[in-house]
C-alpha cells in the first residue's frame, strides 16, 4: 500500500512540477492527497474485513476440531459398548446352549 502512494505521489509530481500558478499546484497537490486519503481509507476497511474474517474462519476451525474430537470419543464409547454387547450376546448364547443340551440329557 506504501509503494502504491509512493507511486502515485511519485506519479503526480510532474502535474505539480508542470502546473502554471501557485493555485494549481496546491489543487493539485489538494487532490492526489485526497485519493491518497480516500485510498488509505479503503485499505484500512480492507484490512478491518481481513481480520474479521480471519477471526471468524479461526473461530469455526476451533470449533470443527472440538467436533471431531467429540465424534471421536463417541466412536470410542461405542465401539467399547459394542464390544461389551457382543461379549455378552456370546456369554448368553453359551449359556442358551448349555441349558438346551442340560434339558436335552434329562429327556
Amino acid at each position: 500500500m506504501i509503494t502504491g502512494l509512493l507511486a502515485s505521489t511519485l506519479l503526480g509530481l510532474p502535474a505539480l512540477c508542470a502546473a502554471q500558478t501557485i493555485d494549481e499546484a496546491l489543487l493539485a497537490a489538494q487532490m492526489a492527497y485526497q485519493q491518497a486519503d480516500g485510498q488509505s481509507g479503503q485499505a484500512a476497511l480492507r484490512l478491518k474485513s481481513a481480520e474479521s474474517a480471519l477471526t471468524q474462519a479461526q473461530q469455526r476451525l476451533a470449533d470443527a476440531q472440538n467436533a471431531v474430537a467429540r465424534a471421536a470419543s463417541e466412536l470410542s464409547a461405542a465401539k467399547s459398548a459394542d464390544e461389551a454387547a457382543r461379549q455378552r450376546l456370546t456369554a448368553s448364547a453359551d449359556s442358551l446352549k448349555s441349558a438346551w443340551a442340560r434339558k436335552e440329557r434329562a429327556n
